[in-house]
């Protein structure tokens, strides 16, 4: 029997970001996924999104570390 066993799904895969604008392209798609996928109007919809914090200075539910 073959061992399958893997951490990635086969069409993702572990990336290192490498400068502030790749931080802010990811940071702008994981903040559309809800949007894109149907579950709310708005990222700051989104009880879980940390778009709160990085728009609106504040996260009710996520406590957020300040980068600098």
């Amino acid at each position: 029997m073959k061992d399958d066993r893997r951490f990635w799904q086969r069409r993702f895969y572990d990336f290192n970001v490498y400068s502030k604008d790749k931080k802010m392209e990811k940071l702008y798609y994981m903040h559309a996924n809800p949007v894109i996928r149907g579950l709310v109007k708005h990222p700051r919809d989104w009880l879980w999104s940390s778009w709160r914090f990085y728009y609106g200075g504040a996260s009710e539910h996520l406590a957020m570390d300040v980068e600098e």
